[in-house]
């Protein structure tokens, strides 16, 4: 007899076809590349490479190449520093008992989702660490509990917290724009009287109405978590066996020799409290001076950095050194794919791309509908240009004129603007990596669980920006 075989269900077959054909990110940012440079060659009057009254595109590649250096230096640190500190023996201790609370499946996604989008809304810096950090911790503990979760769909869940992350108040277009003076000294003569001075977070995201929009958008992938895990368990893969052991090494006594001079060097915890306790003091400090929304990544990655000499302090700097040089090696893809991500940053400045499509849009808009072009706009130039504080510095000359010619209100458009970031970046590669990092996952693993929710997401942002 024939052993019967279970017919795969739709999202089976979904996954199953994703997974066939969905590339790798590093294929996938060399498209994006040969893409931008064609539209850039198409609808502008660019030409290849620079000539006495036209610029090139070759040109604005090559020029803009390296300019995210700064940028990946800062998240590549911002990886290693987060991994040192989640890995440090009291932070271990104190996500292993948080971990322990949830005991079923939905409890699992349910926590991972608030904690991370409640610490993502703060900053996104710190969203994503503890998304990725406390994520390791609930799969860790699921598995010992003996529930099976699907790695992959918990993995993309997570990344989906970085929706209230990028899009909360730690964001550029807000930042900026509430800063006093620099939308004004963004625009031409013409508009700098109409502009306002500075545009407050209580009137773009910090506000009833946009925290409820985006508590409506984080149920979307618990639901579709929830209908899309896999119902056969030979279907599951569960966390990374390497992960899981280094999990249980960790929590066992950690012996550090200090018996020659070298080894008491190496295991020093005066020279551990000093140091961190100076960056981390003055980093509680400068905090208490300008508040969250002024922690951006350099502040915050020197505030981690002294909170993992502290938390390591009586281990010795030798030990912190071992667990920071695990996070480096964890953010290889950034420093390989950022410079390519640059160079499509530089195509679409040097040749005028970026204003060739909000002119499209401006032409066909109106009061009601800017805000959801402003939010398709910013979602379909963040899959080429994904750093919002580099986009936003380019295209807030031409965005703002824009929005007072048609008398839109300025903290819905910023609103609109921080959405179309947020959204598409769970669909490109950019920010996934550290989480593919993190977890030994390939993109087209998570993407695949991702792109369903956001298309359902973009519907609801656009229903809000018509109707609220």
């Amino acid at each position: 007899m024939n052993k019967e075989t279970t017919k795969p269900s739709l999202m089976d077959r979904y996954i199953n076809g994703f997974m066939k054909w969905m590339p790798e990110s590093l294929f996938i940012c060399f498209i994006l590349t040969f893409l931008v440079a064609i539209l850039s060659l198409v609808f502008t009057d660019a030409t290849l490479v620079d000539t006495p009254t036209q610029n090139g595109v070759i040109n604005g590649w090559i020029d803009g190449f390296w300019g995210l250096l700064s940028f990946a230096m800062q998240m590549s640190i911002l990886l290693a520093t987060g991994n040192a500190v989640a890995s440090s023996p009291p932070a271990q201790k104190l996500f292993k008992k948080l971990a322990q609370i949830p005991q079923t499946r939905a409890q699992f996604f349910i926590f991972a989702v608030i904690i991370g989008s409640v610490f993502g809304f703060i900053h996104w810096g710190l969203g994503m660490m503890v998304a990725i950090v406390f994520g390791k911790e609930l799969l860790v503990q699921a598995r010992k509990k003996g529930v099976k979760i699907h790695t992959p769909l918990f993995v993309s869940t997570l990344f989906f917290t970085f929706l209230p992350a990028t899009s909360g108040i730690s964001g550029a277009a807000v930042l900026y724009s509430a800063t006093p003076n620099y939308l004004i000294n963004s625009v031409s003569e013409a508009y700098k009287d109409l502009t306002p001075v500075s545009i407050p977070l209580t009137e773009s995201v910090l506000n009833v109405q946009f925290i409820t929009l985006l508590i409506v958008c984080m149920t979307v992938p618990l639901i579709f978590a929830y209908v899309a895990h896999p119902k056969n368990e030979d279907s599951i893969i569960e966390i990374d066996n390497e992960i899981y052991m280094n999990s249980q090494t960790s929590s066992q006594g950690i012996i550090i020799p200090r018996n020659t001079p070298a080894e008491k060097m190496n295991g020093s915890r005066i020279v551990m409290y000093l140091t961190g306790g100076i960056m981390f003091g003055f980093s509680l400090y400068h905090l208490s001076q300008v508040g969250v929304a002024g922690l951006d990544l350099n502040r915050f990655n020197f505030l981690f950095l002294g909170l993992g000499l502290l938390l390591c302090a009586q281990q010795g700097p030798e030990y912190y050194g071992q667990l920071f040089k695990e996070g480096v090696i964890s953010s290889w893809g950034l420093v390989l794919q950022f410079p390519f991500y640059a160079g499509i940053f530089g195509m679409i400045e040097h040749s005028g791309l970026g204003l060739v499509i909000s002119d499209l849009f401006v032409s066909v808009s109106n009061q009601t509908t800017w805000p959801v072009f402003a939010y398709i706009y910013s979602a379909l130039l963040n899959i080429a240009v994904p750093s919002g504080g580099s986009k936003f510095v380019i295209e807030a000359p031409y965005l703002i004129p824009a929005t007072l010619e048609i008398g839109t209100d300025f903290g819905k458009i910023l609103q609109a603007y921080q959405m179309g970031d947020a959204t598409t970046n769970l669909i490109v590669p950019f920010w996934a990596l550290s989480y593919l990092a993190n977890f030994k996952l390939k993109f087209n693993q998570i993407v695949a669980y991702t792109i369903p929710c956001v298309l359902i997401v973009s519907l609801i942002v656009i229903g809000y920006l018509l109707f609220i």
